[in-house]
C-alpha cells in the first residue's frame, strides 16, 4: 500500500490469499466519499490514496472564501418521477462497481468483508432475492466487471498478484477464467473499468503504455485499448485530446456510436470526452466537470445522455452537452451502472471517514499510552499538525460538507473553520513557527497547485507567490524565514522567502521529488523521490538517499532520527529510525487500522499524530423507474 501525501492512499503489491469463503446467503445489514478519497495525488508514503486511495480519498482534503457557484454551470435539479430507491446489498464490508445483466434482473458487483480489506471477489445477486453467489475465488486489490450484451460472459479487470492481474472472462455460472489481455498493476482504482461493444466482440479498457508516456508527466501514461474477445487482438486508441495526461474509464454507448472516456488533465482535474469507436472525431462534454475526479460513468439506456459520479454525487448530462443535472436521490456515490432494459440504475453508496489519532510518547522510543482518537467526525478529518507553540492543531475536515482547513485547541476542542473554498483540492495545513499563520496548497480548476496563507484568527486566505508556475506541499523553515515546496514542472524542491523575493532551487531535476520537510537542526531537507526518502542541503546540493529507510514510507523527522510507518491494512507499524546508528526499531503495531497516513510530530516530541480509517463501508443501491 502506498499513501499519496496530504491527500489519501493507494494500494500496491500482492494481496495475501485467504481461504476461499463462498457466500450463499446475505448477512445482516449495515450502513455504508472516493473509491477512496484521493487524498488524489502525488505518489509517496503508504497509500489515493487513493486513493481510492485512493479513493481518493482518497483522503485528502480540500477548498475557499469565495463560493464556486458562479464558476460552475447552472444546475438543474432532477425531479424524480415515481422513482423507488432501495438497498440492493447490505452486507458487512464494502460493495462497489455494480454491472447489470442484459435483462436488468441481476447485478454482478465487487465485495470485501470486514477485516478483509482490499481482498475483492465478484458476486452475483438477483433483484428481489437475498441469495448471493460468489463468482470468483481469487482476492484482488481492485476488481471491476461488466456483463456481456448477450449475457453469456462477464468480463472483469483485476489487480492482484502479478500472475493474476489482467482482463478476464468468466461465465455467470462460474467455472474457469480466461485471460484476454494483460495490464500493468497501477496501484490505484482510477484506470479500472471495462466496457463491452454492443456487438459483444470488443472490450474497452485503460492500459499503461511506457512508449506512450507523456512528456512532462510524472505518472505513467494510461490510454484506452480495445481487445477482441475471440482473437485477443489488441488496438490502442489515440487520446481524445493532446492535453490528456491519462485516459481511462472507457464506456461504449448502447447504440455503439460513441466511446466515452475520462481525460485527466492534472491531479483532481478531468473532463469527459466522446469519440467514435475507432478513436476519431473526439469532442468534449464541456460542462461535465469535477474537482476531485470522476468515480464512474455510464450511458443511459437510450444513448442520449451520460450519468456520472463526481464529488460524491450523481449527475446526468445530455449527449449534446449543456447543463448537467444533479440526481438528488443519490448521495456519497462512487460508481454507477444503468441497465440496458428495465429502467433501472444502480450505484455504490460508500462511507470511509478518516480520523486523527494521537500516540503519546515518553521518549523517542517509548510510548506512554496506546493510540487514541483525537479528532473525529462523521464526515472525515485528516492531515493534523500541532502549532509550534503547542496550543492549536490545524487540520483538514469535510465536516462543513466540503473539505476545508480547520483549527482547534490542542485537546481538539473549539473547532473553527478557516477556509470556505467549497471546491478545489486542499493539502495539509502547517502552522508558522510563531503559530500565527497557516500555509497550505490549493489546486485550481485548471489543475495548477498554488500556495495560500491564512491567519490563525481567520480572515481571507491570500496567495503566497513563489515565483514558480506552480507550488505544492509547503513546509515552514524552523526560523520562519522560508517556505519549502515542490513543483512538478520541473520536478524539484525549492524554498522561497516568506517576505517575498526570488525562490531558490535546492535539487536538480528528477522524478517525483515531493514533500519537503526540514530537519530539526535546519541543515538539511528531507523529500521523496521514486519511492525513497532523500535529503538535500537546506542551501541546495548534496542530494543523498537516507540509508536504512524502506521504500514507500512516510518520513517524519525527529530530533535524532525520524519516524516512519510501514506495512499494509491491519498490519501497519510505527518505527523509529536512529540516524546515528542507522538502525530502525519497531515501536507499535496498529491492527485496528486498514488505512493509515499523514503522520506528524508535535513540537515537544511527546506526541505523534496520524490519520487513519478503521472501517470502510459501501452498499449497492437500486433505483427503479429510472429513465
Amino acid at each position: 500500500m502506498q499513501t499519496l501525501p496530504r491527500r489519501g492512499y493507494r494500494f500496491i503489491g500482492p494481496v495475501a490469499k485467504p481461504d476461499p469463503q463462498p457466500v450463499t446467503q446475505a448477512v445482516a445489514p449495515v450502513t455504508p466519499k472516493g473509491w477512496f478519497e484521493r487524498s488524489t495525488a502525488r505518489r509517496n508514503w503508504l497509500l489515493a490514496s487513493t486513493m481510492l486511495l485512493l479513493l481518493l480519498s482518497g483522503f485528502g482534503i480540500w477548498r475557499s472564501v469565495k463560493n464556486r457557484a458562479d464558476k460552475l454551470p447552472p444546475i438543474e435539479v432532477a425531479q424524480p418521477d415515481k422513482l423507488t430507491i432501495v438497498p440492493f446489498t447490505t452486507f458487512p464490508g464494502f460493495e462497489i462497481a455494480p454491472s447489470f445483466s442484459p435483462d436488468g434482473n441481476e447485478i454482478v458487483f465487487s465485495w470485501f468483508g470486514y477485516e478483509k480489506e482490499f481482498q475483492f471477489d465478484l458476486y452475483i445477486k438477483q433483484v428481489g432475492q437475498e441469495h448471493v453467489v460468489q463468482l470468483t475465488h481469487h482476492p484482488a486489490i481492485f476488481l471491476v466487471s461488466a456483463w456481456s450484451p448477450d449475457g453469456r460472459l462477464i468480463a472483469f479487470m483485476r489487480q492482484a498478484d502479478p500472475e493474476s492481474t489482467g482482463i478476464y472472462l468468466i461465465s455467470p455460472l462460474g467455472g474457469a477464467e480466461r485471460k484476454v489481455a494483460s495490464i500493468t498493476a497501477s496501484g490505484g482504482w482510477e484506470p479500472l473499468g471495462v466496457s463491452w461493444s454492443p456487438d459483444g466482440k470488443w472490450l474497452a479498457f485503460s492500459k499503461w503504455n511506457s512508449l506512450a508516456k507523456k512528456a512532462g508527466s510524472s505518472a505513467d501514461h494510461f490510454s484506452i485499448h480495445l481487445v477482441n474477445v475471440e482473437t485477443s487482438e489488441e488496438r490502442p486508441l489515440a487520446d481524445p485530446s493532446k492535453d490528456c495526461r491519462n485516459t481511462w474509464q472507457a464506456a461504449f454507448s448502447p447504440d455503439g456510436k460513441y466511446l466515452a472516456s475520462v481525460c485527466v488533465l492534472a491531479e483532481g482535474v478531468a473532463k469527459i470526452y466522446l469519440q467514435t469507436p475507432d478513436g476519431k472525431q473526439a469532442r468534449e462534454l464541456k460542462d461535465a466537470r469535477s474537482s476531485e475526479g470522476f468515480a464512474g460513468i455510464a450511458w443511459a439506456e437510450d444513448s442520449q445522455s451520460l450519468v456520472y459520479s463526481a464529488d460524491h454525487h450523481l449527475w446526468r448530462i445530455p449527449l449534446a452537452g449543456g447543463k448537467p443535472e444533479m440526481l438528488l436521490f443519490a448521495q456519497d456515490v462512487e460508481s454507477v451502472a444503468v441497465a440496458s432494459h428495465g429502467n433501472r440504475l444502480a450505484f455504490a453508496q460508500v462511507h470511509h471517514s478518516g480520523q486523527v489519532f494521537q500516540l503519546a510518547l515518553a521518549s523517542p522510543t517509548k510510548l506512554t499510552a496506546p493510540a487514541a482518537k483525537l479528532i473525529s467526525s462523521t464526515r472525515g478529518d485528516a492531515g493534523a499538525h500541532v502549532s509550534p507553540d503547542g496550543k492549536h492543531i490545524a487540520f483538514q475536515s469535510w465536516r462543513s460538507g466540503k473539505p476545508e482547513v480547520w483549527v482547534c485547541d490542542r485537546d481538539a476542542s473549539n473547532p473553527v473553520q478557516l477556509t470556505s473554498f467549497g471546491g478545489p483540492s486542499i493539502g495539509e495545513p502547517r502552522s508558522s513557527p510563531d503559530g500565527r499563520r497557516i500555509v497550505f496548497d490549493l489546486r485550481t480548476d485548471s489543475g495548477i497547485s498554488e500556495l495560500y496563507i491564512v491567519d490563525l484568527v481567520g480572515g481571507r486566505p491570500r496567495r503566497f507567490l513563489t515565483g514558480t508556475t506552480e507550488a505544492a506541499s509547503p513546509f515552514w523553515s524552523g526560523d520562519g524565514h522560508w517556505i519549502y515546496f515542490n513543483t512538478e514542472r520541473p520536478h524539484a524542491i525549492w524554498k522561497a522567502p516568506v517576505e517575498g523575493g526570488a525562490p531558490s532551487r535546492l535539487t536538480a531535476e528528477g522524478k517525483d521529488q515531493s514533500e519537503p520537510q526540514e530537519a530539526m537542526d535546519g541543515t538539511r531537507v528531507f523529500f521523496y523521490s521514486e519511492g525513497r526518502v532523500w535529503s538535500v542541503s537546506a542551501n541546495g546540493g548534496g542530494e543523498l538517499p537516507v540509508p536504512g529507510v524502506p521504500s514507500y514510507v512516510r518520513w517524519v523527522p525527529a530530533r535524532s532520527g525520524g519516524y516512519f510507518v510501514d506495512g499494509g491494512p491491519r498490519h501497519f507499524a510505527l518505527h523509529y529510525f536512529d540516524t546515528a546508528t542507522q538502525h530502525a526499531r519497531k515501536l507499535v503495531d496498529f491492527p485496528n487500522l486498514f488505512v493509515m497516513w499523514g503522520s506528524s510530530l508535535a513540537p515537544d516530541g511527546h506526541a505523534l499524530l496520524f490519520s487513519g480509517i478503521e472501517h470502510s463501508e459501501g452498499d449497492i443501491m437500486l433505483v427503479e423507474g429510472f429513465r
